[in-house]
């Protein structure tokens, strides 16, 4: 199964690489133009659940872009209780209260990670980020649209309320493998974690290609296990540390 679970990862990839490039461009263009506007702007990235790995990913990272603010609440963090995460992954009145704790102004990109798309609070996040003046990127999967409903207050999903759309060409479920033997039938090992990191890297690249287009230095991170990084690091650390709440 080992075999069939790269294979599976190959098709959605290709299916990104043949459907979604020009998202991911429009994408990137648009956060790209957002951090020109003042010397400390930055982009954010807010998931619940296994999907706030997705802010992680970006945060502080070698080879990263160093204006990235994770939105990294407690309540929607698994290691802060997993039950307690997937209650407020539903709940869209907290989005507000979490969002009063970050520094997200106007003009400012964000992305927001949702493979269902469907639970309140990552929908709650789009239409509150737009009512800040925020440009929204979503990250999801179109299948569940086709097969479920939303649970937020409105009747939309992400997909329906953000500027830009990224179909992540994962499956409704997630899991991708299937063993069936008698009366035994289990899906398993899910994509979308594989899927969204590729599309997150996708867009920092075309980010940092166009800022060199545009004779700019990006302000990338150097890992910290190379002579020289530190001195690098800080310099960026000290230019964003305003602005990026979990530095």
């Amino acid at each position: 199964m080992l075999l069939e679970y790269i294979d599976e990862v190959y098709k959605s990839v290709e299916k990104i690489k043949a459907t979604q490039i020009k998202n991911i461009q429009e994408a990137a263009m648009l956060i790209a133009n957002s951090l020109l506007k003042e010397e400390d702007s930055v982009f954010h990235v807010f998931g619940c659940g296994h999907s706030h790995m997705a802010a992680e990913e970006l945060f502080y990272r070698a080879g990263g872009l160093a204006c990235v603010n994770p939105i990294l609440p407690s309540e929607l963090m698994l290691h802060e209780g997993a039950l307690k995460s997937s209650y407020y992954e539903r709940n869209e009145d907290i989005i507000k209260l979490i969002f009063d704790r970050y520094d997200l102004r106007q003009g400012e990109c964000i992305i927001i990670v949702s493979h269902s798309g469907r639970n309140g609070a990552p929908i709650e996040a789009a239409i509150e980020a737009k009512r800040r003046g925020l440009k929204v990127v979503a990250i999801t999967s179109k299948e569940y649209k086709q097969k479920t409903f939303s649970r937020h207050s409105s009747g939309k999903f992400l997909e329906d309320i953000t500027d830009i759309v990224i179909d992540n060409c994962g499956h409704y479920g997630d899991a991708v493998l299937k063993i069936k033997k008698d009366t035994l039938e289990i899906s398993f090992s899910p994509l979308s974690t594989v899927l969204n990191t590729i599309i997150l890297n996708m867009i920092e690249a075309e980010i940092v290609s166009i800022m060199i287009k545009k004779n700019l230095v990006p302000p990338v991170f150097l890992s910290g296990n190379i002579e020289g990084a530190d001195e690098h690091n800080l310099k960026l650390i000290e230019k964003y540390k305003k602005r990026v709440k979990h530095l």
